[in-house]
Formats: structure tokens, sequence, C-alpha cells
């Protein structure tokens, strides 16, 4: 390999060993070297020069971007080539730290100290490897699969040190596809032959994708038995359980997943999801913060992430039977919230992002737990206020927490219709979002047809000038949704009626009258809903003498 015609970046946070670096690879023939002490720099750099090989420290900096998130960004951005090697190095040798690297997939990892032979040879392994696959990487990238297969089975017949390499690359290209039958049939002399790790993983996912679960289970148990450290088996071990409902065990094998191998996003969303499932809403507490924490410096950053960490402190608490946990967690997610408010990371993901507006929502949210359902709707139509001003259109991170609290005070209709915004974006939103917004829509199932049902026949019969029996059923749609405010103005206008068909003031209708005032004039009502309500208000001070 020829080092004098490669451009080489060197990416390490402590200057002597930077300096040995650099002297290492001008040993090795390399002329066009240029250092940088922090991923952030490195970034800059490699939007103006496409390097052939990055040499990086694992640790940047306590509060930087890390060597891991840097080959991550790098190849996301695609701001290196595919042909590009990337070794990672690290004085750090602890499990959970080396796996957490080896997720990221950087072409290799050193541990320190390590010889100038060593970093010949583990470069020169890499890049004969990358100009074998280029093409098939360069189809992969632009997701042509088709011209990738074509290309992978055409090296794979050539002699070479590489046909494991092509295997792995068509089982998950032919993954990618959704096509299992063939991945299954690469991975065939894998199943009763000689135990390669990455053969069983990949049949284990395949498995899964093919809700093969038994036979998932099967082989990530088997592999689990020679490699007791592998948190990929355990991953397959609960998806399998997860899809055969087995919740405590797919819960117990993703928790030993993440204390094997703690730093992945994916990892974390999944225990989330498994979690909830299993009414675990510390855990899922515990991985919404990790989740937070790991995506923040990375190119997976998304304010809805830190969204997602605040709503499921309150998940605990909605949940809790215990108020001494419920007032801990709500006082949690209320800290957060404050600390968010001087979080750069925050603030620089997302300068639209108002953290002000989303207090609003998450105080309406703590005011529906402790069961102030006029509080929780004042916070609420404040914040949709405040972001009608503020936005042309509703912000994709304020979506699901507002449709949240809409189903849970009965905002029936404001639910759906944000509903329908969120399907035009879902590419937008994280996966825990989205699997947040399927429950509680699920949950709210059986109340919104009930609601929509009651409401219904309420208009019918108000209609058909049956008021005392639209009354009846304005009244029961309200059990469903107890502050929506078009069911209050509803049961208003019946009340106005009788009250004009019997001609005098009822004690018992000016209590309900003045029950419904208590609710309307302590919330902010939009124009239309607030001229109807003063008309109403008008013509039943007629009767009431208010």
């Amino acid at each position: 390999m020829k080092y004098s015609d490669k451009r080489v970046l060197i990416v390490e946070d402590q200057r002597p060993f930077l300096l040995m670096l650099k002297g290492l690879l001008q040993s090795m023939g390399a002329t066009n070297i240029v250092t940088k002490s922090s991923a952030e720099q490195a970034i800059s750099e490699a939007k103006r020069t496409k390097f052939d090989i990055v040499v990086c420290d694992l640790h940047l900096g306590a509060d930087y971007k890390n060597g891991y998130e840097l080959v991550e960004e790098l190849r996301v951005k695609r701001l290196i080539k595919t042909t590009s090697v990337f070794i990672l190095i690290s004085a750090d040798s602890t499990r959970s730290m080396v796996l957490g690297s080896i997720d990221r997939r950087p072409d290799d990892f050193l541990v320190k100290p390590f010889s100038q032979v060593q970093l010949k040879s583990r470069i020169s392994r890499a890049w004969q490897k990358r100009q074998f696959l280029q093409q098939a990487y360069e189809f992969i990238e632009k997701e042509q699969f088709t011209d990738a297969i074509t290309v992978l089975n055409t090296l794979y017949k050539e002699p070479s040190h590489y046909k494991g390499h092509c295997e792995q690359l068509l089982v998950e290209t032919y993954c990618r596809k959704n096509d299992c039958k063939r991945a299954l049939a690469i991975l065939a002399p894998y199943t009763s032959g000689k135990p390669v790790l990455w053969a069983q993983i990949a049949l284990g996912k395949t498995y899964i994708q093919n809700a093969d679960y038994d036979k998932a289970i099967t082989i990530a148990m088997k592999t689990l038995k020679r490699n007791r450290f592998s948190a990929d088996a355990n991953d397959i071990l609960a998806l399998a359980h997860q899809g055969l409902e087995n919740r405590e065990a797919a819960l117990n094998a993703i928790k030993e997943a993440i204390k094997l191998s703690p730093y992945s996003v994916s990892r974390h969303l999944q225990a989330c999801e498994i979690a909830k499932q299993n009414l675990d809403f510390v855990t899922a507490s515990l991985s919404c913060s990790a989740i937070w924490n790991l995506s923040k410096r990375t190119v997976h950053k998304n304010s809805l992430h830190w969204c997602t960490l605040i709503r499921s402190l309150l998940d605990v608490a909605e949940h809790s039977e215990d108020q001494k946990q419920r007032n801990k967690y709500q006082q949690e997610a209320l800290l957060a919230l404050q600390r968010g408010k001087f979080d750069e990371h925050l603030l620089k993901m997302d300068r639209n992002f108002d953290v002000d507006i989303f207090g609003n929502i998450v105080n309406a949210r703590v005011s529906a737990i402790d069961g102030k359902l006029i509080d929780a709707k004042k916070h609420l139509v404040n914040s949709q206020v405040a972001i009608e001003e503020k936005y042309a259109e509703h912000p994709t991170a304020y979506l699901p927490d507002s449709i949240n609290v809409m189903y849970t005070l009965g905002e029936y209709d404001d639910a759906i219709a944000l509903s329908k915004i969120v399907a035009t974006r879902t590419d937008e939103l994280d996966q825990n979002s989205a699997s947040m917004l399927e429950q509680k829509a699920e949950k709210a199932k059986t109340n919104l047809a009930n609601y929509q049902q009651f409401n219904r026949e309420g208009i019918q019969h108000y209609q058909q000038n049956s008021f005392e029996r639209a009354k009846a059923s304005f009244a029961l749609a309200q059990n469903y949704a107890p502050v929506n405010i078009g069911v209050a103005l509803n049961l208003l206008q019946c009340l106005l009626q009788l009250f004009k068909i019997i001609d005098k003031a009822d004690s018992q209708m000016a209590g309900e009258c003045r029950r419904l005032y208590k609710l309307l004039d302590n919330i902010p009502l939009k124009d239309a809903y607030s001229e109807k309500y003063s008309n109403l208000r008008d013509e039943l001070s007629l009767f009431l003498g208010l």
C-alpha cells in the first residue's frame, strides 16, 4: 500500500500522542497529513477535503463528540468516501466501550499501546478490503440494492480473502430488501456448520425479520453459550420474546444487552418499547435519559428525544400508586424542563424550539395527572395559541406531547387534527414518539367512540328540537371529554332552549349553567368559541338574572 498519495486525518486531543501518531504515519510514507484536536474540527475539515485514512482517538474530551460518534457522522453524512478507512484507537479497553465503538462499525479498533507494525497492518488490511468491495459499497450507499447484489455475487466467485465479507454484505442487503428467503439461503451452511459469530447473529436477525421467533431464540441461546458477552444475541432474544409476547423474558434480555453494551440508541429505543409493554415505566425513563445523552452530540440529535425524556418521567408519575413517587417524578420532569432552558445542545440543535411553549404542554400534563383538569386545559390552550402565533406550521417537536395531553383531557377533535399532521411527517418522528402516539390512540379508542356517539346523538336530538334528550346525550359525551369546549357550549345551548320553553328560572338548570360558566370562564377560548359563549351568556342572563 502506497501512503504518499493518501490524504490522512488524525484526530487526537492529547498533543503528545497526536505528534507520535503523525510521526508513525510519516515513517510509513504519508506526506499529506492533517491533524485536529476535536471531532467538530475534523467534521469541518472533512467538508472541504475527502480523506482516504482517518485515525481517531475514542475519547476527545468529556463534553465533546467522541470518536465513534465522529465515524458515525462522517459515514451518515457521506463526508468520507466509501473507500475511506477509519481506525479508532483507545486506551479504554472496557467491554462496554469497545462494544459501543464496534456498533458504529469503524474499520478497525486498536487498543493503546500499539506498534507501528500493528497500525500499518490494520490500515493496510482495511484499505484492501474497502478497495475490493468499493463498487458494492457505492451501490449500497445509493440504496441501489439489486446492483449491489449483482456486484457482490460476482466478487464472491473471485479468488480472494473477502468471501466472508461478501456473504455478510449480501445477507444485510437482502434483509434491507425484505428478501429473507435469499438471506437464509446464504446463511444455510452456518446453521449446522462452524459457529461463526457474525453469521449466527445474522441468522437470528433474519429469523426475527421473518417472524420465526422460536428459531431466533434457539440460535441466540446457542450463541450465548459460546459467548456470554454478546449484546447482539441478547437483542435477538429480546425481540423474539417480544414477538411471542413473552414480555418479562423480553425485558430481562434487553436489560442484559444494555448492561453489556449501554451505548446504543437503537438498543435503548427497543428497551423503552419493551418496558412500556411491561408497564415498567421506571426502566423506560432510564432508557429515555440514555437516548437523550447518547444522541445529543451525534448525527441523530433531535429535540424530540429531550421531549420524550420529560414525557417518560411523567409516565412514571401518572402510573404510580405511591404519592411520594408520583411527586418525585413530577418534580424531576419539571427540573429537567428548567435545565432545558440552559442546555446548549438543545438550543443549538433546534433554533426554533421554544422551551417555554413546551413547558406549557408539560404543565398541562402535570395538572391532568393531579386531576386539575381546568388548569390542564388552560396550559394546553395557552401552548397551542403560542404555537399558532409563533409558527406558520405546527412544529413536529410539540406534536406528540400535545396529542398526548389532548387525548387525556378528551379533546379528541384536536387530537385527531394534529394526528393527521403527524401522519404527513412520520419520517421526522423518532421511534419512541411514534410508539407513544400509537399506544395513546389505541388506549383512547373506546372513550373516543363513546364521545363521538353521544355527541352525534346530541346534535341529532337538538336538530329535531328534542332539547331534553339532546342535553342528556351531551352530558354523557362530557363524561368522556370533561373539559371539551364544544360539548360545554352545546350543553349551554340546550339549557337555553329549555329555559325558553319553560320561560322561567329553574334552580337545577341554573346550577348546571354555573358549572359550565366556571369551566368556560377559566379557559382561554378561540375567537369563534368566545363569540358563541358571549352570545349564550347574554341570552341566558334573561332567565338567570346574572
